[in-house]
């Protein structure tokens, strides 16, 4: 038995939608008239959020783990370019951040195929 949502859930949760879409573009845009890199980073905040929250199962097709890698990639990448702008030692600071991630990722990888095989 399958349950159909009312028109009226559809109309709540798509108004839900719309709202939430122009406070995030009116929060983005407040920022952005701050200083151009406040609006910039958050944005690039929100992105590499998306691609930490969007977990794809391990049987997805490869597109959605290549989105998400992506979303990651030029979320960090924002930020970095953003910290650069503001301070070149902020900058410094995120690009050893993700050095120190890649090493930890790939001390970690070794680990996790030796305990498939």
């Amino acid at each position: 038995m399958t349950t159909q949502r009312t028109s009226w859930a559809l109309a709540r949760e798509a108004a839900g939608l719309f709202l939430t879409a122009f406070g995030l573009l009116g929060v983005l845009v407040a920022l952005g008239a701050l200083h151009w890199a406040a609006g910039l980073s958050a944005a690039t905040a929100g992105l590499l959020a998306v691609g930490i929250l969007l977990r794809p199962k391990p049987e997805s097709p490869r597109w959605a783990h290549a989105v998400r890698a992506a979303a990651c990639i030029t979320g960090y990448s924002g930020l970095t370019g953003c910290a650069f702008a503001l301070s070149v030692p902020l900058g410094w600071i995120g690009v050893s951040l993700a050095v120190a991630l890649v090493g930890l990722w790939l001390t970690t990888r070794e680990h996790e195929d030796e305990e498939t095989a």
